[in-house]
């Protein structure tokens, strides 16, 4: 017996005890599950997804599956018309792969490509224990198991070669195109339906792409820092994506917690998180202005209190009426639902450049928090 896999073709199953297992599951929560269409429809390279995601670096990278704080997110998130999920290996050491296949199956949703199916992300770190293309393929596949598909939807390269660890020696060896290769080959042996790349500046963008390209293999994505406040920073590698008709998936979207509206002088977030963000928030040390982001809160208020939204939501459709695909995280059922508020309108070109204006104003970017 075979199943179909996001390319189309049908190849022996590997997941048929997953399937059966996952029909047991209640037919209410399951028929709840599907997404039968995802708000603001886009392309990603082969898939047709929500224009905005889930991230799971907020969820338990302890847990591997019984985490209902996990499930509820997901199965909101889908609720809301969300059917993008990204994650990675390097999450919780395969953890956050493995709970994100659990939150599947509680939530009665498929991994997969079609339609009603949950695209989901995920991410090969290049460390520098993995010599060659070959590493790739071999993460790749465990990824796949972890997740219990065939063929990831979308496979990406975490970030570039750049752990050198006896360069401060004078050894280097940056295995970027080794790597490259490896992502081919997972394309071109049908364990990845699309390929992408995280922290690539415009340089490498355009490298891999173009290795991609001479391969016939479409470039399907570039994942980055990229907000309200983050933005200067990253405006060639923006322009890059968008000479090369490359997607941009923007992680960090409410810039680590910033533009969700919850911190100001007396309501800072809690240790560790308040020793790098308290500078972000009240200013007045190490170079950031007195009262640090409150005027560009003020502002997210008014527009937020106009449109009759919260200041997430228009931090993150910020990002939408940029063009790219926000991927916020969530840490349970409540906070997944009002964050896909974010979808399914637009801020007008005023409100965008208001909301510019005033992140301009306060002189400075958020980095990582």
């Amino acid at each position: 017996q075979a199943v179909s896999s996001c390319s189309g073709k049908s190849r022996p199953s590997l997941i048929l005890m997953r399937i059966a297992l996952t029909a047991l599951l209640s037919p209410l929560v399951a028929a709840a599950a599907v997404v039968t269409s995802p708000v603001g429809a886009r392309a990603l390279g082969s898939l047709t997804i929500s224009e905005a995601g889930l991230g799971t670096l907020n969820l338990a990278l302890d847990k591997k599956e019984n985490d209902e704080a996990a499930a509820g997110a997901l199965q909101a998130s889908v609720a809301a018309g969300c059917n993008f999920v990204d994650t990675a290996e390097a999450y919780g050491f395969g953890n956050s792969e493995r709970l994100t296949a659990w939150a599947a199956a509680r939530a009665g949703i498929k991994i997969g490509c079609g339609p009603g199916e949950l695209h989901v992300a995920t991410k090969f770190a290049p460390v520098p224990w993995r010599p060659n293309a070959e590493s790739v393929v071999e993460a790749c596949r465990a990824s796949a198991e972890r997740l219990g598909v065939e063929q990831i939807p979308l496979y990406q390269i975490h970030f570039p070669d750049l752990i050198q660890p006896l360069k401060a020696f004078g050894l280097e060896r940056r295995k970027d195109e080794e790597y490259w290769e490896g992502l081919a080959r997972c394309y071109e042996m049908g364990l990845a339906a699309n390929v992408g790349v995280c922290n690539y500046g415009p340089t490498y963008v355009a490298r891999v792409h173009a290795f991609l390209a001479a391969r016939g293999i479409p470039l399907a994505s570039n994942q980055i820092n990229y907000s309200l406040v983050y933005r200067k920073s990253v405006e060639a590698t923006l322009a890059k994506c968008a000479e090369l008709s490359v997607p941009v998936i923007s992680y960090f979207p409410l810039a680590n917690g910033l533009l969700s509206g919850r911190y100001d002088a007396d309501n800072l977030p809690k240790f560790p998180k308040s020793l790098t963000m308290k500078k972000y928030v009240v200013g007045g040390a190490d170079g950031f202005p007195d009262g640090g982001y409150t005027p560009l809160l003020r502002e997210l208020q008014r527009i937020a209190a106009a449109r009759g939204k919260s200041v997430p939501q228009v931090s993150i459709n910020y990002v939408v009426s940029k063009g790219a695909i926000p991927i916020p995280g969530a840490r349970n059922a409540e906070m997944a639902a009002a964050n896909m508020g974010a979808m399914g309108w637009r801020l007008s070109e005023a409100e965008v450049g208001a909301l510019e204006a005033a992140a301009d104003a306060i002189g400075f970017e958020f980095s990582s928090g």
